[in-house]
Parts: structure tokens; C-alpha cells; sequence
């Protein structure tokens, strides 16, 4: 049933979809009687989800907490995102986002105002590193930081971790002083981990990172190093 449901033909056995044919329609999760199949996200508009946000407004009260973009970057639905937080900046929760900075000023510039708090990404300040494991240059991402930075917005600056790329002496001081210079309140070190190789294997993609997680011993002396530089930082697993 889920086969002949498929418009695109990319299922032609049972369990095995061609991802290069799919579109993600979700025709075949509608018709699999077994339930083998499900979709996993859906379209949502700016009226429903603030819908959703209202059922858990107690929750947000009580906790001091608020919501937050996540992705994926959020900043690829931008104008979405502009919508959704002026509704939101309307009823009076706190907003926060956490992205990588690779967009157009722009984009960010667009919900800038609503945003009360920036999670910023800053993978390496090494700009050959960063292009030979993300494919891109980190000017962009520098320059929308100090721009932040210029507005005196709140950042906590995020350094993912990644033993063997990033987490090198020179590269955490020049990162940490990157934080200070942008009047960040806190840098948040999240080593790598490889929870997101069985999601890779189930959706047929190859898992590629040559990466290791750091040692205990590792984080906690990168910690102590940023800490001295008088920044607080706080690992986060």
C-alpha cells in the first residue's frame, strides 16, 4: 500500500525509499495500516503556533523561561521567524535563538529587535578550518557577531567542541577573546558527540566527521583557561 501511494516511485521495496526521489508528501505514511511509517514534522502558521506556545505559558512563567529558535538555522525561514516573534513579542515572552550566523545581516536585521537573546555559534576563528569542515568562510558569521555586538545584545557565545578541529590553546583564547570583545556574557563549551549518527543511517545518509570527543580532562582545562580570561563559561553535555 505505502509503495503504490508513493507519486514520486521512490519506494519500490518495502522499507527502502530512495531519498533522492522523495519529496516528503507523506502519502506513504498515510497509508501504511502497520504504522511503519510516520512523518516526523509538518507546516505549521504563525496562528498555530502561537496556539501552541499559549498551552505552556504557565510553564513559561514559572520558570523564568521563554522559547527559543532552534533549527536547523533558524534564519532560513526569516521572515516566518519575523512574524512568529512579533506575535510572540506581543504577549510577552521572551525570545532567544540559536544559529551559526551564516546569513545575509539582513536576515537577522528583520526580527533583530525581538530577539532578547543570541545563542551564537563560533565553531573555529580560523578561517581556512572553517572552510576546510563546513565548506564556507567565517567572515560573515564574524562580522554579523560584531554587529551584535554593536547593538549591545545579549550573546552567549557557543563553541562546539570538536577534538582534533577546534580544540586547540590558540584557537579557545582567540574565541574567548572574540566573546569579550562582543561584550558576550558567557561562552558555553559543547563537546561532540555522534548522537546523530543513527538518525544519518535511517534517513540512508553516510555519517562524515573525522572529529573525537574530547577528554573530561580536556573540557575542564579549557573551561579553567577561559574562565582565567575572565569570562564565565559553562560545559554544556
Amino acid at each position: 500500500m505505502c509503495i503504490s501511494a508513493c507519486p514520486s516511485g521512490a519506494m519500490k521495496t518495502i522499507g527502502k525509499i530512495d531519498r533522492r526521489k522523495c519529496s516528503s508528501c507523506g502519502k506513504c505514511a498515510e497509508d501504511c495500516p502497520s504504522e511503519a511509517l510516520e512523518m516526523k514534522c509538518r507546516s505549521y502558521s504563525v496562528a498555530e503556533l502561537v496556539d501552541e506556545v499559549e498551552k505552556d505559558r504557565m510553564f513559561y512563567l514559572t520558570s523564568s523561561g521563554g522559547i527559543t529558535f532552534s533549527g536547523g538555522e533558524p534564519y532560513l525561514q526569516y521572515k516566518f521567524m519575523k512574524y512568529f516573534s512579533d506575535s510572540l513579542k506581543k504577549k510577552g515572552f521572551h525570545i532567544a535563538i540559536e544559529t551559526t550566523g551564516y546569513t545575509k545581516w539582513e536576515h537577522i536585521e528583520h526580527s533583530v529587535d525581538n530577539i532578547d537573546l543570541f545563542l551564537y555559534d563560533l565553531k573555529t576563528m580560523d578561517d581556512e578550518v572553517h572552510k576546510k569542515h563546513t565548506s564556507v568562510s567565517n567572515k560573515t558569521i564574524l562580522a554579523n557577531l560584531r554587529k551584535l555586538g554593536e547593538m549591545n545584545k545579549r550573546i552567549i557565545i557557543r563553541i562546539p567542541l570538536l577534538g582534533g578541529v577546534n580544540d586547540d590553546k590558540e584557537n579557545i583564547i582567540r574565541s574567548a577573546n572574540k566573546a569579550i570583545e562582543v561584550g558576550a556574557e558567557a561562552v558555553h563549551l559543547l563537546p561532540y558527540h555522534e548522537f546523530g549518527k543513527i538518525k544519518y543511517e535511517r534517513i540512508g545518509e553516510v555519517y562524515m566527521c573525522d572529529a573525537v570527543t574530547p577528554s573530561d580532562a580536556k573540557i575542564e582545562k579549557l573551561k579553567k583557561m577561559i574562565e582565567n580570561m575572565g569570562i564565565p563559561c559553562i560545559v554544556r553535555g
